[in-house]
């Protein structure tokens, strides 16, 4: 499956992009912390969302990738 535009930019993606403009803030770690407060929130929607953003952005699965 390829990684295209259409796809994977959501408004997650778009948001977690915006606020790592920042230097010093990096998306993954955006993401987590966003999907931590879904899970709190008990939004199992956004947290799905949230998932699908992380995937999009290269941000789940990185020691299972780097082995490849």
């Amino acid at each position: 499956m390829t990684k295209t535009s259409e796809h994977g930019e959501k408004e997650y993606t778009r948001e977690a992009r915006r606020r790592a403009a920042i230097p010093g803030e990096d998306v993954c770690a955006i993401l987590r912390a966003m999907r931590a407060d879904a899970i709190r929130a008990g939004d199992k929607e956004a947290e799905r969302k949230i998932i699908q953003a992380e995937k999009f952005l290269g941000c789940r699965n990185r020691k299972k990738r780097a082995n490849q």
